[in-house]
């Protein structure tokens, strides 16, 4: 399976770095401009390919929602019905600390609330494309509402 970083081949990804560190020395080497266009468009496009990659893009395999559970550091369940509930309603975490958890091997940074997350997210802008996490049954779970 190909990752986002196969389209950038003079690039030396580090797969165990966090994922805004890699892609921040991409756009650099690229020439995108952080508040540009460009940059905007590639980060959500990584996100997405990242999280394919680590997650899966079958909604239907249990192993995928089991993985999600497992680097959420939560009890995962033996039904992905069941796994959904768990990761809607007992824990808090961005989309792109979930990635990270599981690129580096750290622990997910968790947050106490809805209302935490919020706050965290648009402090670190760690916003992940809402239109892609609607159309993906795994994030969809994790999404809360940032800008209220």
């Amino acid at each position: 399976m190909s990752t986002y970083w196969d389209a950038y081949p003079n690039f030396v990804h580090n797969p165990t770095a966090p994922l805004r560190q890699e892609f921040k020395l991409l756009a650099a080497q690229c020439g995108w401009q952080v508040d540009g266009e460009r940059y905007k468009r590639e980060w959500g496009h990584c996100g997405q390919a990242e999280f394919s990659h680590h997650f899966g893009r079958d909604d239907n395999r249990l192993a995928g929602w089991q993985a999600m559970c497992a680097t959420a550091r939560v009890e995962a369940p033996d039904s992905i019905k069941q796994c959904k509930q768990v990761l809607r309603t007992t824990v808090w975490i961005n989309i792109f600390d979930l990635m990270d958890a599981k690129r580096t091997g750290r622990p997910v940074k968790k947050h106490a609330s809805a209302n935490a997350l919020r706050a965290y997210t648009r402090r670190t802008k760690k916003i992940f494309p809402k239109k892609a996490a609607k159309d993906n049954q795994f994030l969809r779970v994790l999404l809360v509402e940032v800008f209220v």
